[in-house]
């Protein structure tokens, strides 16, 4: 029993070991060699453009869930009872897609406060570094 509670901590250390910018919030950026802080900037630029696709295409699927409605009223004038229902029942889905796919993107990439945070670290870091390395010389 008790090596499956290590087992189960271990993987949880390592999953959240995985995610260098939640390390790199918690810790700081100044634990980190300006190689590091190189590459995590680029993970971070990825994160942050990724996090901003994927949120306007759930906005973009919420704010076409009016045109459901009108589909439905057009159908049902026209007569078209079984498009008419299928266009009413994908109002409601598209509010479900958009709030699992908020979730999803918060569960994922730690909220855009968390993107700004680390983004402003690593730069604040860099920049910092760039200006000691400009006395040296």
């Amino acid at each position: 029993m008790p090596i499956r509670n290590i087992d189960g901590i271990l993987r949880h250390l390592e999953d959240n070991a995985s995610d260098e910018l939640s390390h790199l919030e918690s810790v700081g950026a100044e634990f980190f060699t300006t190689e590091q802080l190189l590459r995590l900037r680029g993970q971070w630029e990825v994160k942050n453009y990724l996090f901003k696709a994927f949120l306007k295409l759930v906005v973009r699927i919420v704010a076409i869930s009016p045109v459901w409605i009108g589909g439905y009223y057009l159908f049902a004038f026209f007569n078209l009872r079984y498009l008419a229902l299928l266009s009413l029942a994908l109002f409601p889905l598209s509010f479900v897609v958009f709030f699992g796919g908020l979730v999803f993107i918060y569960s994922y990439f730690g909220g855009k406060g968390h993107l700004d945070r680390v983004g402003e670290m690593i730069a604040g870091e860099l920049n910092r570094r760039k200006e000691a390395g400009k006395g040296k010389v």
